[in-house]
């Protein structure tokens, strides 16, 4: 089981330079996308750019922009989703600080939103 996050962003970003510990993420593909994973030993995050929005999160995307209060913000303004995932569900304290961490970089990075799961 994992624990997926969700962040649709503005522009994609810029993989693996932009992630936290550059050096430590190893590349692999998943379906034709670039998919980077950091292995922590027990457990695993990975940060996969999706190939285009999937049609069934523009609804979840229309109500988490409605929910900022960011004026005039449309689904179409966020065309990148980027999905990034801790393996197996843990509560290591170094695994959820990363998982934060690259949030927070595609928030910033990216002028990107987490969506709500």
């Amino acid at each position: 089981m994992s624990l997926d996050q969700f962040v649709a962003c503005r522009r994609a970003p810029k993989l693996p330079d932009d992630l936290p510990q550059v050096g430590d993420w190893k590349k692999s593909d998943y379906r034709g996308a670039s998919v980077y994973t950091l292995d922590g030993s027990r457990w695993l995050i990975n940060v996969l750019v999706e190939p285009g929005f999937p049609e069934d999160m523009i609804e979840q995307l229309a109500e988490d922009l409605a929910n900022t209060g960011i004026e005039g913000a449309m689904p179409a303004d966020y065309p990148v989703l980027v999905n990034v995932t801790v393996e197996p569900v843990t509560r290591d304290d170094d695994a959820l600080s990363l998982q934060m961490a690259v949030l927070d970089m595609l928030v910033e990075t990216c002028d990107g939103i987490v969506m709500a799961n």
